[in-house]
């Protein structure tokens, strides 16, 4: 169930929606110089930020620390962070199984809070033996990756980190 944030005895520093995050991702590859459609908002169903450059195809699955059109200070409650981050990971997994895995990036999009971040480091191993790449949107928008060790220099050619 949600929760006030002003009930939290370590609020989050930030509140963001999967709206606000599927935004951010898609202006980050746009700045990348990746084609990118149109990402999903409020209950549109698929790939919430799909983008291309040349023949790589990056895969994005949001997800916000509220609903979209929350109430300002509601945010999700620990088990809903859990299910999120499951449901996001399980999301890939369908991605990875349906479309051209060879040519083709999954990343899973969050907001950089500290309830986020603490639930996908319990999963952090398999998630980057999967070859997900996780965007840590910043509270300013900007885009943090976390990338697995093979998929460094691939990312580094397309622009997509400095190292």
């Amino acid at each position: 169930m949600p929760t006030s944030i002003l009930k939290m005895k370590n609020p989050d520093p930030f509140i963001m929606d999967e709206d606000t995050v599927n935004s951010a991702v898609a202006n980050f590859l746009l700045s990348k110089e990746f084609e990118c459609d149109p990402p999903l908002t409020g209950k549109q169903r698929g790939v919430d930020v799909k983008a291309q450059k040349g023949d790589i195809v990056i895969l994005v699955e949001s997800k916000g620390s509220q609903k979209n059109g929350a109430p300002e200070d509601e945010v999700f409650d620990h088990g809903q962070i859990v299910n999120h981050l499951a449901r996001q990971i399980h999301t890939l997994m369908k991605y990875a199984t349906q479309f051209d895995a060879d040519n083709t990036i999954f990343v899973m999009a969050n907001p950089d809070i500290p309830r986020i971040r603490a639930e996908y480091n319990r999963a952090v191993k398999m998630v980057q033996k999967m070859q997900f790449v996780c965007m840590w949107v910043q509270q300013d928008q900007s885009i943090i990756l976390e990338v697995p060790e093979e998929m460094k220099t691939l990312l580094k050619e397309l622009g997509l980190t400095a190292s």
